[in-house]
């Protein structure tokens, strides 16, 4: 999977947790990294996205794209966002990638 996808679909994972917990800071956060907001590659707030690439490989494994995400989590705002991201499971979280990588999405 590429840079984006993965964004895309970390995105996703924090985009529900927000929806249940309207957590004012999480949601903050998801304003700035928001994927859909342009047509291009990229978030809302630039710097976000530019950050995220020098800290993820350009090409990422489904078997390892969790782990990745976690690293990343990890690193957003001192981990701030991490319990979110962490309320999926990796299978849960594989499963989810898969069917993401099936459907057509802007990459």
């Amino acid at each position: 999977m590429k840079q984006f996808e993965l964004f895309t679909m970390i995105y996703y994972i924090l985009d529900d947790v927000w929806d249940e917990s309207k957590d004012y800071d999480l949601g903050q956060f998801l304003s700035g990294a928001n994927p859909f907001l342009f047509e291009d590659i990229g978030s809302a707030v630039p710097d976000i996205y530019e950050d995220f690439k020098t800290k993820i490989p350009s090409i990422i494994d489904i078997g390892d794209s969790y782990k990745v995400a976690v690293e990343y989590m990890k690193s957003v705002e001192s981990g701030k966002y991490l319990n979110a991201f962490l309320s999926v499971s990796e299978d849960e979280w594989i499963e989810c990638v898969k069917d993401y990588l099936s459907e057509p999405h802007k990459c």
